[in-house]
């Protein structure tokens, strides 16, 4: 890989300034607008990026809408009509219909192994292995937070469409984010990425899914040296946990870390501590409070382990942190991508390495930044609250 993998990086460090280049960008497209995101809500930032969407495919620009089937659902009910109404082309990954649900459930249970089956009408029988895989679909989302403009610009993150991440709405309760704006020719993996989830998607009103389709992804991608991380094939999400585990392994003075969700694998665990153990400064950024109120027990029953081995751990106070950011030596990734097992196992994530000193340099400021507006953990894995924290891990470990 070269030194600078993209020709320009921008880090955007909170909502409203993520937003503004990206509906700017948004204005000025001229042949396409790809945009993937697992959050969309009906609030005042969602009216906003509608109609910069409406606006530019009244343009002529060939707008296409990827929303996730769970994160998105309210949206895509209730808004999807009335963007496809004026020509931006939507559709909705892994939907929870359930009438498609109850269709495969049914075909299930009319197999002869249930003691009621003979009750139910007979369904027609699914391919082999292919039976109850909607429930591994259902629990695969797309997490991306994508947008590809004219396949030139790109922009990735942790944002979704809600106002929860701008001050502009919420103050100083603004989720705390990070995203990046690039250029570089690696933008054409985000594209095929997108292409990728947007194939096996159905339109808004499909109940069943779309055939699936065979798709070969560009040898570019596949090879170890993209600056883009993708995870949509077995091997890519392959590839992508080595790669984290040999950055983590090569580490030689600093691994600064911030993430929203701390539930790493035993593999990552092992691999921070025995970082820390050889000398690198290991640091952990975690928020204080979460939009998910069993995550901080989790996040603390992690804690023990990494504080015995050296690795120092921050809890930050003044807002949500929702940003997932990793700086290692003189190299970072921005993503979507969480520290715990759904994104490293299950959801659809990309991250993006950036190598250009001043990225490093802005990454490091803001990472110090959040330190000083944190209270060091010294002895929080050793309370009752790590003890539940184990047992809800252990209890939810298939979702998280």
């Amino acid at each position: 890989m070269s030194i600078n993998a993209w020709d320009r990086e921008k880090l955007l460090f909170d909502g409203d300034a993520y937003f503004e280049s990206l509906l700017q960008a948004w204005s000025t497209a001229r042949t396409s607008i790809d945009f993937e995101t697992y959050i969309f809500d009906i609030d005042p930032i969602g009216a906003r990026v509608e109609t910069a969407l409406i606006q530019a495919a009244r343009r002529g620009v060939r707008v296409r809408l990827l929303v996730d089937g769970i994160g998105a659902r309210a949206w895509w009910e209730e808004r999807a009509e009335a963007l496809i109404r004026e020509g931006i082309e939507v559709r909705v990954y892994h939907p929870l219909i359930m009438g498609e649900v109850w269709a495969r459930v049914r075909a299930r249970f009319t197999q002869g192994r249930w003691p009621w089956a003979h009750v139910l009408p007979r369904a027609r029988e699914p391919k082999s292995g292919y039976r109850l895989s909607f429930l591994r679909r259902l629990n695969r989302r797309n997490h991306r937070k994508v947008s590809v403009i004219d396949e030139e610009i790109a922009f990735v993150g942790s944002i979704n469409v809600s106002r929860t991440h701008c001050a502009e709405f919420m103050g100083q309760a603004a989720w705390r984010d990070t995203a990046v704006e690039l250029q570089g020719m690696a933008i054409a993996d985000l594209r095929d990425a997108f292409d990728h989830a947007w194939n096996r998607s159905p339109q808004r009103n499909e109940i069943r899914l779309r055939p699936r389709l065979k798709f070969r992804f560009p040898r570019r991608t596949k090879t170890r040296n993209s600056p883009v991380g993708l995870n949509f094939t077995r091997r890519l999400r392959r590839n992508h946990r080595m790669k984290f585990a040999e950055r983590l392994d090569r580490a030689q003075h600093r691994i600064f870390i911030e993430n929203a969700y701390l539930a790493p694998t035993g593999n990552v665990s092992r691999r921070l501590a025995k970082a820390a153990k050889r000398g690198v400064d290991v640091r952990i950024i975690v928020p204080s409070r979460s939009d998910v109120w069993f995550m901080l027990f989790i996040a603390r029953a992690h804690y023990r382990r990494l504080l015995k081995a050296g690795v120092r751990i921050f809890e930050y106070q003044p807002r949500f942190l929702h940003a997932k950011s990793l700086v290692i030596d003189d190299t970072a990734v921005i993503g979507s991508s969480n520290l715990n097992r759904r994104s490293l196992l299950h959801d659809l994530e990309v991250d993006v390495l950036l190598s250009r000193s001043e990225s490093i340099t802005q990454l490091v400021q803001s990472f110090e930044r959040d330190q000083s507006q944190s209270i060091e953990i010294f002895n929080r894995g050793t309370i009752v609250g790590s003890r539940l924290g184990r047992l809800l891990s252990a209890f939810f470990r298939y979702w998280v």
